[in-house]
């Protein structure tokens, strides 16, 4: 899991409000992610995973918001389009975190996203972005009280991951 083959990104891309557009507010949060019509299996599962760390450490579960999902669909499929694992793609249409929460309408107080690539299920990217401090700050971060999660295969194979991690302003 160590090899060059699984490169694991981070960053606290931590937007602070006064950064934010004045967009219409965010759309209200569920308790568990969406029907499997819009999680697949592996993204469920992370979803799960993700919820397991943060309970073990002592932290109120992250709730699905359907915004931060697209967000992190998009970014995902932008990766794996331009088979480039980054937070900022030049050449996508929304090429950055900002850019795409302004896309999707997400008014946010605090913004964070996890990228990686390589990982063949869901287990092991979790545990990817657990060993990595970058990644962990976000997903242990107290501050954040909901998420989206992408997938995306490249035309090579790769699989592409995506996690956004939200606060909307309104919640400060």
């Amino acid at each position: 899991m160590r090899s060059s083959k699984f490169i694991v990104a981070a960053v606290g891309v931590l937007l602070v409000a006064d950064c934010t557009i004045p967009i219409a507010g965010a759309a209200p949060s569920r308790e568990t992610p969406p029907s499997a019509g819009k999680y697949s299996a592996t993204e469920s599962r992370i979803f799960d995973l993700i919820n397991a760390q943060r309970q073990h450490q002592g932290l109120r579960p992250l709730v699905y918001n359907p915004q931060l999902d697209r967000m992190a669909k998009i970014q995902a499929e932008n990766m794996a389009r331009y088979q480039k694992m980054a937070h900022v793609i030049r050449d996508a249409s929304l090429p950055t975190l900002g850019a795409r929460a302004q896309y999707v309408g997400y008014v946010y107080g605090r913004l964070s996203e996890n990228v990686a690539l390589g990982y063949p299920n869901a287990e092991t990217v979790v545990e990817g972005w657990m060993s990595s401090s970058g990644h962990r700050r976000n997903i242990l971060d107290g501050e954040v009280i909901e998420t989206g999660i992408g997938i995306a295969r490249s035309t090579a194979g790769g699989l592409y991951y995506c996690q956004v991690f939200g606060r909307p302003l309104s919640s400060l």
